[in-house]
């Protein structure tokens, strides 16, 4: 049986979203609820996997992470060689993100590396796989968005102010 998910948890959802480091009393006093019925919501939230984990929003700039790419990868064929493809790509601590997608690119690869040689040195990583055909690399110069901040939620909820 799935849970059903009501306007209650979606709002608690928007909050901890923005802002999982909240006390909860002061989290029941915005959402007017009493901080034992709150708890136990986000408990029932956590064990159906609607929460799965908690993060830290990281400043990876401030820790010399300067270079900040985004690359296309051609893969050469499709097959179980796609897949060990992946999951060594995935695991260069440099790739922040790897997704398999459709269009001119089989995959997209965002890289952080803290300069110009270390994002030479995954892109030849990335590049020397025997199932890749190509790549195409974007230096990403402005962030206006990142993936954290995405949170639908803040615009489909009234705020409970």
């Amino acid at each position: 049986m799935k849970n059903k998910i009501d306007t209650v948890d979606l709002l608690i959802l928007r909050e901890l979203r923005n802002d999982c480091k909240r006390p909860m009393r002061e989290l029941a006093q915005k959402l007017r609820m009493h901080p034992n019925t709150l708890l136990q919501r986000i408990k029932r939230l956590e064990k159906s996997k609607i929460i799965r984990k908690y993060h830290a929003d990281i400043d990876f700039k401030s820790l010399g992470y300067d270079m900040h790419a985004v690359v296309m990868i051609k893969i050469k064929k499709s097959g179980l060689e796609n897949e060990k493809l992946l999951e060594e790509v995935a695991e260069l601590p440099e790739i922040q993100s790897l997704y398999a997608v459709t269009g001119g690119a089989d995959c997209i690869a965002v890289v952080k590396a803290k300069n110009r040689d270390d994002l030479v040195r995954v892109l030849r990583i990335v590049q020397t796989q025997e199932s890749v055909l190509r790549t195409t690399s974007y230096l990403v110069l402005i962030t206006y968005k990142e993936s954290f901040q995405f949170n639908p939620l803040s615009s489909v909820l009234p705020s409970k102010d």
